[in-house]
């Protein structure tokens, strides 16, 4: 169910936890598909690969993650986060183009989920996982001619 209403001039509008799951979903999904190709984009790339390991505050931190990505996938790199609850995701893009277009071909650091949870009773409340995350590109050598 959803509702709209105005207050000071702006439309607000409140989606069902379901339709903004699937609002976000579609938008995720829009972004890929209008992505390049790490091929069209860097054409020297064998592959990139993405390590992300989480902490929180929790005692049920959410499992590493890799992704490996080669020539044909998109130069798409924004991860949801692995909170089912939680409505946000991890925008990498920059760091990733950073990296694919520095001639150190890696990057690490610390990125904060900006989302919001359900927590059980305790109603919406920000998400706070972070994530570490770590971009090694792998390139062709460059022949000699």
């Amino acid at each position: 169910k959803s509702c709209s209403c105005w207050r000071n001039g702006l439309r607000l509008s409140s989606l069902s936890p379901e339709a903004a799951r699937q609002q976000r979903r579609d938008r995720w999904r829009r972004g890929r598909a209008a992505a390049q190709t790490l091929r069209s984009a860097f054409p020297r790339l064998e592959q990139i690969r993405v390590d992300l390991s989480f902490k929180d505050a929790t005692t049920c931190t959410p499992a590493e993650q890799s992704h490996v990505l080669h020539p044909p996938a998109r130069a798409f790199f924004e991860f949801p986060c692995p909170y089912a609850d939680c409505d946000g995701q991890f925008d990498l893009n920059a760091v990733a183009t950073s990296v694919l277009a520095s001639s150190t071909h890696h990057a690490e650091g610390e990125i904060e989920c900006p989302g919001v949870r359900a927590r059980d009773r305790m109603g919406r409340q920000a998400c706070h996982l972070r994530a570490l995350y770590k971009f090694t590109a792998d390139y062709q050598r460059e022949e000699n001619a």
